[in-house]
């Protein structure tokens, strides 16, 4: 768990506290709140400034936690947020690899990528405005390989009937289909499994099937890499969480304290 906690570190609050002054104990809270809901502020600008274009989802994945009991608070990735959050930025705080990510456990369960290997966008993916690959296409990889129900928990699934279908596109859409070159072989794009050879590097790739006007005419292909397959997706440290979290803490406690304590010894 990703997590730093404010803990009061004054000789002269410990004895108060220990003559029971309930003064003392609630100014002492909410000092103790009060900075932890700006250790977090910090943390969020922080991440704004280190991070290219991070999404509002990872600005947000931090929550403050008091406990009375411990006289602390702790700011920790969110209870019950999604396991990605927490692994995402920990990779960014510490540096390293990373977990398997939901759709590519679903590409390795369907046998597409290889055990160590991991799947970053390609030069031709489809980005939302912070520069990850858009889950709609996400969605439609796995569902052309009928991969889609592991992934979003429904049936979404193209099938051959619906892979046929995407192949031979409409009057005002042209036809696609994704295809696998898997590491060590050099595959193609007939199908998903098998097709022409092709020395492409590992990944997945979209064709897309177009007519052309010539003297014949004919149909033409492009194809593009849409998913990359790659040995090693290792990050450096990017974001001190906690080396800015106590600087925070240092700077901010003492000061709360005696304004909360002045506050409540004047009602």
């Amino acid at each position: 768990m990703i997590r730093i906690s404010v803990k009061h570190d004054l000789p002269q609050l410990a004895t108060a506290l220990k003559a029971h002054n309930r003064k003392v104990e609630v100014a002492a809270q909410r000092a103790l709140l009060k900075t932890a809901r700006i250790v977090k502020d910090i943390e969020q600008k922080e991440m704004a400034k280190v991070f290219d274009r991070p999404t509002r989802w990872t600005l947000n994945a931090f929550e403050v936690v008091i406990d009375k009991g411990e006289m602390s608070a702790r700011v920790q990735v969110k209870d019950g947020y999604w396991h990605r959050a927490d692994n995402y930025l920990n990779s960014q705080i510490v540096g390293g690899g990373r977990k398997d990510k939901a759709f590519e456990l679903a590409l390795r369960k369907r046998g597409l990528l290889p055990a160590g290997w991991y799947a970053v966008p390609g030069r031709k993916a489809a980005l939302d405005a912070y520069g990850n690959m858009s889950v709609g296409q996400i969605k439609q990889v796995l569902s052309w390989f009928d991969s889609a129900e592991p992934y979003a928990g429904s049936t979404q699934n193209m099938g051959e009937k619906g892979r046929n279908k995407r192949r031979k596109g409409t009057r005002t859409k042209r036809g696609f289909e994704y295809f696998a070159a898997m590491p060590g072989r050099r595959v193609g794009g007939g199908s998903w499994k098998e097709g022409r050879r092709q020395n492409l590097k590992p990944g997945i790739y979209k064709r897309t099937s177009f007519s052309f006007v010539g003297t014949r005419g004919g149909r033409m292909s492009a194809i593009e890499p849409i998913l990359m397959f790659v040995t090693r997706a290792q990050y450096r440290p990017r974001f001190d969480f906690y080396g800015v979290g106590r600087k925070a803490i240092e700077q901010n406690f003492a000061r709360e304290y005696a304004e909360a304590f002045n506050r409540e010894a004047s009602r």
